[in-house]
């Protein structure tokens, strides 16, 4: 599959950042704090979307993927009232990159390149190696290696590894892959719990939810 993205670069300091974001806004999602749980309401076209964002981060181990979400429309109109939206940002731990810096580094981006990229449904993991892996290594894997999660100036920042991003990407592909029944207004949902081994155990949950 082809997802077209815009390439853009900035420098802080001594230090130069590559970010990347969707070239076609992702409008088909939601994403708000709901203490104790992130709350990620997605549409089908949406989730294709983010699964290839997902995915890109999972390989783009110097790179930021920034997906701008606040202000779209969510299914439950009341979701943007009752909590506060976030946009989203996805990055390896490894990489060095303060999460209290993005305020910064979001102002000082430049206007950035198009590009096409492809993604492959194929790479993401099926679910039987999902629960193989979660039950392997639910209480082993060293906290260094799960994603993080931090809020900076109204964005939820994911930092982790490549294996991260491969594992939870099964997640966000299933939503997009879902059929409701035409007959019957429907909804779909999977958890990243903290207690399943690729998120801090010390952070929230993410309740990702796909509305007929």
């Amino acid at each position: 599959m082809q997802l077209e993205i815009s390439v853009h670069r900035a420098r802080l300091g001594r230090d130069e950042y590559r970010v990347i974001r969707p070239a076609r806004p992702v409008t088909g999602a939601v994403l708000t704090d709901s203490n104790p749980w992130y709350s990620f309401e997605l549409n089908a076209e949406a989730a294709f979307q983010v699964t290839g964002l997902w995915l890109l981060a999972a390989r783009s181990r110097r790179s930021l993927v920034h997906i701008p979400l606040r202000g779209n429309q969510p299914p439950d109109p009341d979701s943007s009232t009752q909590c506060g939206e976030l946009d989203l940002v996805l990055g390896h731990s490894h990489g060095g990159f303060a999460p209290s810096r993005w305020k910064a580094l979001r102002r000082s981006l430049d206007r950035g390149r198009s590009q096409t990229v492809t993604w492959n449904p194929d790479d993401v993991l099926t679910w039987e190696e999902v629960h193989r892996d979660n039950a392997e290594w639910r209480w082993r894997r060293p906290a260094g290696d799960r994603l993080h999660e931090q809020v900076q100036a109204h964005t939820l920042i994911l930092l982790g590894t490549a294996g991260n991003f491969l594992h939870t990407a099964r997640y966000i592909l299933d939503l997009a892959l879902w059929q409701p029944d035409p007959n019957r207004l429907d909804y779909h949902s999977a958890t990243l719990h903290p207690s399943d081994g690729q998120l801090d155990r010390r952070g929230q949950g993410i309740y990702l939810l796909r509305w007929s």
